[in-house]
This record gives C-alpha cells, structure tokens and sequence, in this order.
C-alpha cells in the first residue's frame, strides 16, 4: 500500500476509536495538519564513483506534509508523511533525481507556555526513498529507518483552527547498489494550518 494511504488509514481509525478526546477540555483532543515544508540536508559524504572522488549532498527542496495528532493532557502522539523531491549532487555535477517520503511517529510532549503551544519530542521515521533517476536510467534506494527531534508551536486562532510551525533534524542516509551510502541527515522546516476536533 503506497505510504499516503497508510496515513489516511491510520488517521481514520483513530478519529474512529476516539471520540471520547474530543471537545473534552484543554490540552485534550484530535488535529489534522496540512504544512509547506522546507528539507534542507545538512550532511554530505565523500564517495568515490567512477574512478572519481565526489562530495555527494542532497540538494535542499520545497515539499508538503500532512499529519494528526492525538493527545491526552501534555503528552501527544503524532503520524505524519512528508514528500520532497530531491537531486543528488557531486562535484562533477547533477547524480540524479529521487524523491524523500518519510513516515513519522513522534511522542510530542507539550510545554505550560502563555498564548503560543510549544512542544517538543523524538521522531522515528521510517523513509521511502524513490528511485534514482540519473542519465543512463533509474535504480532502486533502499528504504531506512531514521530517527531525530521535533520542537514546534502552534498558535490558536479559535476552537477549531490555528497555525502551526515546527523544527524536526533526522538522521536517516541512503543508499543505492551504485551509489554508497550517502548521509543526509535533514532539518526539515514546517508552516502550515491545523484543524482540531
């Protein structure tokens, strides 16, 4: 099943199976996000391709992510995909093309903070990388398990709807039969609208 649609499943079953959460007082309760988000890979690695060494980075892209969250008092756990598009540089040049999709589980635990909601926590993530698109073809990259912290804010504008903004580093690589392992390891950057239930 394509890793979107294990998102949306997994947020039906819990509006599903929790509705007792809903509208029942502060720091309790279900939301849904949309965000824009910014992946900006921190890490490169030399790697010697073809007879030549390459400082091998990912390049920094625009993307989207979507996520829910459940909490109960000041601790909350989240589920999110994010998809980004990125390029593979070396020295010599463009690599090729593949694209980022995480699937991450964060344990956020909120903050007693005035006005702004501010929380922190672990990330797991388990990231789908897309094929390698490169001049003579395309190749598989194998998928990895990642980990790192989130921290963000949410800003309410109201029962039902506020503006959310969060910081998230992984540490996750990747790596194809071609192309050795290469960190990437990205703080990934997030804006976006919540919808709380």
């Amino acid at each position: 099943m394509h890793a979107s649609r294990w998102f949306v499943l997994v947020a039906l079953i819990a509006v599903v199976l929790c509705p007792g959460l809903a509208h029942a007082g502060k720091g309790y309760g279900f939301q849904m996000w949309a965000a824009t988000t910014y992946v900006s890979p921190l890490s490169e690695r030399d790697r010697n391709l073809s007879g030549v060494t390459n400082a091998v980075k990912a390049s920094s892209e625009m993307g989207y992510q979507f996520g829910a969250e459940l909490r109960g008092g000041p601790i909350g756990l989240a589920l999110d995909y994010l998809h980004a598009k990125h390029e593979l540089q070396g020295s010599s040049g463009l690599l090729g093309t593949t694209d980022f999709n995480p699937i991450s589980a964060s344990l956020y635990i909120h903050l007693p903070t005035p006005v702004v909601e501010t929380y922190v926590g672990p990330t797991v993530s388990y990231v789908n990388w897309g094929d390698l698109t490169t001049s003579t073809g395309t190749q598989g990259v194998d998928a990895k398990l990642g980990y790192g912290l989130t921290l963000g804010a949410d800003l309410p504008l109201g029962p039902a709807l506020a503006i959310g903004a969060g910081l998230r580093w992984l540490k996750v690589d990747a790596s194809t039969d071609n192309v050795p392992t290469v960190a990437v390891d990205p703080l990934i950057s997030r804006l976006g609208l919540s919808l709380r239930f």
